[in-house]
């Protein structure tokens, strides 16, 4: 601990102190989890939650009142009483999943079904209610029966019958089943604790001198003790004695139990909330800090490690988030903190509103001995001579040292103003002051210069001071950034960046300058004075960022009003070098931790980094603190990943098996999830139908793929996903499905057909060879009558090959040969050329509220409107079913998306009266450039997933693929 803290706080404070570090250290306290909660409002059927189960294929499955619900990190889906699940009554009370991924559910009326593999197994009927039930290592299913008893069903017995049962207790309610390592079956009941499989069936807990009680549940710990959840406190079985878990705990109803991953015991009571108990300390989650109900039934931590808790009024989370935060309610001296900085390796001085605070070992308290009225800071400097420089919004430059805060420069002394939004010492000793009047220089004498515009800075109003590796002094102002040079103060042209003016923060690396600014991060290089720019354009979301940290690994980690972004390290430069367009966050807000996700900006330093990774960041409500090198471990862990459902034109099909799909199945649709649940909005998907695609589609984060306008043959459905900034993974199960063939378009019919031709020519033939014998002169007109024939049946061969029977437009065989020709002679001449993919919007309702006919005709409609646009720049094709081409030469990307817009407009509105009364239709549309590809195949798929993205955005769009 701090010597200076040791000395302000009496021994036994300290002590008491010390010890919870100590504990803070071996486990995250309760109040640093971030905390999630859903009921009835967001979902979940009934807000009383019985019991929750996770299978082994990462869903998550919770019991209520009114069925069944599975999550699966974005929506719940319900399973109610039905025939199919074999659930008698939406009343449901136990869930018990396996090693197989299979799930046991029972509850009201007896009812018993097993899930395995998606399909639904319905059991006999059991007398009454079932609260629980357990499968023995011997594969015996065990019950236990509300106001009945315990009973079990032999593995080898088929039972067909509730008389088949072999009941064990009677007359009693039986709510929890124990099988422990030693193979000892255990039952908790309202008569108390029974073992079923031993000598006797005795009640237990009389036996060790205890009173009946009444067992609500039943754990048995990674250390091999029996943990007794009574109605009048938890108790430990322990060689043959019994004993108290924590004297607190007596005489406290104890209604469930559980043991995380780090050997904590969490104990659910009757009206007390959520209690953890780690090494003799407990602590305490109820209804004041955000659990809905303080009567809990259910615990469960799942695979990703968090803890899910089921009460009388809803569900809560309870996840180690990436960020923790201190407040006014974890001691902060004030929540509203401008600035950070490090004064050791395990402390840290935070400066508010309301004045100092220091935190150490996750312990924040009051870092002035001297309290007096409440000092406003703003910043800090390190001091080399030990403590810190501050300063601040109205007492000007002020001294802390050994936990005092002492005046050092106001402006009854020098100081232009009291405003000190920056301080820096630099190596040669010298004291740089940056307020809102100006800039002040204090030499190792005591000597000091004031530098305002008139010396060169670009504005007086100072936020930001940096030395860089050269001994360069860095000046930010509100108008612009400079440096102090031999020759005086050098401005930063940092305006050429899209206008940037306001220079809030430094981050300084060898040989470069990182600048945060209000249009994004720029970049200047040493070497030649280049300026980068890391903003909008390259992806990011927002303009004004206040401050730039490097975490010691590959990630910049920029602030700003709407919360803190990570991007990496080399791509960062590789964008501002400009050999990278896009770059690639992550994005941290209140839902990773934070308090507020508004960072503070405009005085200095308002985020800093740590040697062991610790980022620290000054927010609106409190200092929020991150270790960079969890973030990326937790991004690491490995994603369960399903596929929900599947379609084929519009019928979904069971997703358990291989499908062959009819001739002419048009879309295919997938539904598919990444089953993680610490991030599960920032999941990213990739997919492949491999038949179709040589590669990896991006998805982003959406979690449908859509395939339309397939060739006959054999498919399989491959998805990825993967957490931000971690490697991909594969989902374990692939999809195949096969499309049937035409007849026409079956190899063997195509084979005999041109059989049958020969056969038809060569005897054709010989009978003309026949003819020739007979007549000179007939010989000689019959073969210019038969070539004339047949030239005219090869240009309509010809015809019909390249040309859409519906539309009378290029069908697609046309287009591709035309769109790879002109794609090279693009390429060679540098020109322009735009292909625009375009799809009717929900075309299947006109076909279902008309006809098909109607259909067809609405088709030949828009093939008319894209027949008058055909000229030397424009050409058009049918693409297939409700899609159409358009190529266009010799625009501009302007004109392209205007031309694009007009023509999706002239649809719109265009009177279809002549097909069908109040007849609508409109179009979607992808648009791509050959200037970005290499290849006309990549412009193709560029064009689609612009049309997608059409799609996704709403329809009835242009959408130019950026």
């Amino acid at each position: 601990m701090h010597a200076s803290l040791q000395k302000a706080l009496p021994w036994w404070l300290a002590m008491v102190l010390m010890c919870y570090a100590n504990i803070a250290h071996a486990t995250t306290p309760l109040a640093d989890y971030f905390t999630d909660t859903w009921s009835t409002q967001d979902g979940l059927p009934h807000n009383s939650i019985n019991a929750i189960a996770q299978t082994s294929d990462g869903y998550l499955w919770f019991a209520t009142w009114e069925g069944v619900a599975r999550y699966n990190g974005r929506d719940f889906r319900f399973y109610e009483r039905s025939a199919h699940t074999g659930i008698r009554d939406s009343g449901t009370r136990a869930l018990v999943s396996d090693n197989h991924n299979g799930l046991w559910v029972a509850g009201a009326r007896g009812s018993i079904t097993y899930r395995k593999d998606r399909q639904w197994q319905p059991q006999s009927v059991a007398r009454s209610m079932v609260n629980h039930l357990l499968k023995d290592k011997a594969g015996n299913l065990w019950l236990a029966a509300e106001g009945l008893g315990v009973f079990y069903r032999a593995k080898s017995t088929e039972t067909t019958s509730a008389d088949d049962d072999i009941w064990l207790l009677h007359n009693i309610s039986a709510y929890r089943l124990l099988e422990d390592s030693q193979g000892r079956i255990f039952a908790a009941t309202d008569k108390g604790l029974f073992h079923l499989n031993g000598p006797d069936k005795k009640e237990l807990l009389t036996q060790y001198g205890l009173p009946e009680l009444r067992v609500y549940s039943l754990l048995e710990t990674q250390d091999k003790r029996l943990i007794i959840a009574t109605s009048r406190g938890a108790y430990v079985l322990e060689n043959n004695q019994a004993y108290l878990l924590h004297p607190s705990l007596a005489g406290e109803s104890i209604t469930s139990l559980m043991e995380d991953n780090e050997n904590n015991l969490w104990l659910g009571t009757m009206n007390k909330g959520l209690l953890r108990l780690n090494k003799q300390l407990i602590e305490t989650l109820n209804v004041k800090s955000g659990l809905p109900n303080n009567r809990v039934l259910s615990i469960l931590q799942d695979l990703e490690g968090s803890i899910w808790v089921g009460t009388n009024g809803g569900l809560m989370r309870l996840r180690k988030a990436p960020f923790t935060t201190w407040t006014k309610e974890r001691h902060l001296i004030g929540d509203y903190v401008r600035s950070v900085i490090e004064v050791s390796s395990n402390t840290v001085l935070v400066g508010s509103s309301e004045g100092l605070s220091l935190i150490e070992n996750n312990i924040a308290y009051n870092a002035r001995l001297n309290t007096g009225s409440a000092i406003s800071v703003l910043s800090f400097g390190k001091r080399q001579q030990g403590g810190a420089w501050v300063g601040t919004y109205l007492n000007g430059l002020m001294l802390w040292q050994d936990n005092q805060l002492s005046p050092y420069l106001n402006q009854q002394n020098g100081l232009p103003s009291d405003e000190v939004r920056a301080v820096l010492e630099d190596h040669h000793g010298n004291v740089w002051i940056g307020t809102t009047s100006g800039l002040v220089r204090q030499d190792p004498t005591g000597q000091q210069q004031i530098f305002t515009r008139e010396n060169g800075l670009p504005d007086n109003y100072i936020m930001a001071l940096a030395e860089d590796d050269r001994g360069q002094l860095w000046v930010g102002t509100g108008v612009g950034a400079a440096k102090l040079t031999t020759d005086g103060f050098e401005s930063i042209p940092i305006n050429t960046m899209e206008e940037a003016e306001y220079a809030f923060g430094f981050w300084m690396e060898s040989g470069y300058v990182w600048i945060a600014t209000d249009r994004g991060l720029v970049r200047y290089r040493q070497k030649d004075g280049q300026l980068g720019l890391v903003g909008r354009r390259a992806g990011l979301p927002i303009d004004k960022l206040f401050q730039v940290i490097y975490d010691g690994s590959n990630s910049l980690w920029l602030t700003s009003n709407r919360g803190i972004w990570q991007i990496s390290y080399q791509a960062a430069h590789a964008v501002a070098d400009g050999r990278q367009q896009h770059i690639e966050f992550e994005h941290f807000t209140e839902s990773d931790g934070m308090a507020s996700a508004q960072a503070n900006g405009g005085s200095n330093p308002a985020a800093i980094a740590m040697a062991d990774g610790r980022l620290w960041f000054a927010t609106a409500k409190g200092v929020a603190m991150v270790n960079s090198s969890s973030v990326l471990q937790k991004n690491t862990a490995r994603l369960p990943l399903v596929i929900e459902s599947m379609s084929a034109d519009g019928h979904a099909l069971p997703i358990n098996k291989k499908h062959i799909l009819p001739a002419g199945t048009n879309r295919v649709l997938f539904d598919y999830a990444g089953l993680g649940y610490v991030m599960s909005s920032r999941i990213e998907y990739r997919t492949r139908l491999v038949g179709f695609e040589k590669d990896w589609a991006a998805r982003g984060k959406n979690t449908i793929a859509e395939y339309t306008n397939l060739e006959p043959g054999h498919y399989q459905f491959l998805v990825s996903a993967r957490y931000p900034y971690s490697d991909w993974h594969n989902a374990e199960d692939v999809y195949e499905f096969e499309i049937l063939p035409y007849v026409w378009q079956r190899l063997d019919v195509q084979i005999a057909c041109a059989l049958f031709i020969l056969m038809l020519l060569a005897g054709g033939l010989r009978w003309r060879l026949q003819r020739l014998r007979q007549s000179e002169v007939r010989l000689k007109a019959l073969v210019e009558s038969q070539t004339y024939a047949l030239r005219q049946q090869s240009e309509d061969f010809q015809r019909q090959a390249n040309e859409d029977q519906l539309t009378g437009l290029p069908n697609r065989r046309a287009f591709d040969q035309w769109l790879s020709e002109k794609f090279v002679e693009a390429k060679q001449q540098h020109s322009s050329l735009a292909l625009v993919i375009m799809d009717i919007d929900y075309f299947k309702r006109i076909n279902d509220q008309y006809s098909h006919l109607t259909g067809d005709r609405a088709i030949q409609a828009l093939a008319k409107q894209l027949q008058a646009l055909i000229d030397h720049q424009v050409h058009a094709a049918r693409w297939g079913g409700e899609e159409f081409t358009l190529m266009i030469k010799g625009m501009d990307d302007t004109d392209v998306a205007a031309y694009c817009e007009a023509l999706r407009h002239r649809i719109d509105t265009y009177n279809y009266l002549d097909i069908a009364t109040d007849l609508t239709m409109t179009v979607s549309m992808g648009v791509a450039f050959s200037h970005q590809v290499e290849n006309y195949q990549d412009l193709l798929k560029l064009a689609d997933q612009a049309l997608y993205r059409a799609k996704e955005q709403g329809r009835n769009r242009v959408e130019i693929w950026q």
